[in-house]
């Protein structure tokens, strides 16, 4: 997934800003995992305090932040899945280019 990540983030990407653009990516990469890490390691922690802090067994309320960090993570990914069918390609289309189907005349020697 994240080679077709970068060949599709570094298409179009003129030769002097390559560098700019792989750079950017990476770092994009790095916060990302590291937010969504910090997240979905909070949620499921504060939910299992809150049911033990009610008497509620630890199996359960393991169970629960579990859960619950496991709905987010699903909303966090249809989220970025219809952020990513309504973006629209920004590349621009590639030029038009005709094909003969005719056969190559003889070429010429001089006699």
């Amino acid at each position: 997934m994240f080679v077709s990540v970068t060949a599709a983030a570094n298409a179009g990407v003129p030769a002097d800003k390559a560098g700019l653009a792989a750079g950017l990516l990476n770092s994009s990469q790095q916060v990302g995992s590291a937010l969504d890490l910090a997240i979905l390691a909070a949620v499921p922690i504060t939910r299992t305090e809150h049911l033990i802090a009610g008497r509620v067994s630890p199996a359960v309320a393991a169970d629960a932040g579990y859960h619950q960090a496991l709905l987010v993570g699903a909303i966090t990914m249809a989220a970025a899945a219809l952020v990513a069918l309504r973006i629209g390609n920004t590349r621009k289309p590639a030029p038009l280019v005709m094909v003969s189907t005719e056969a190559a005349p003889e070429p010429y020697h001089a006699k």
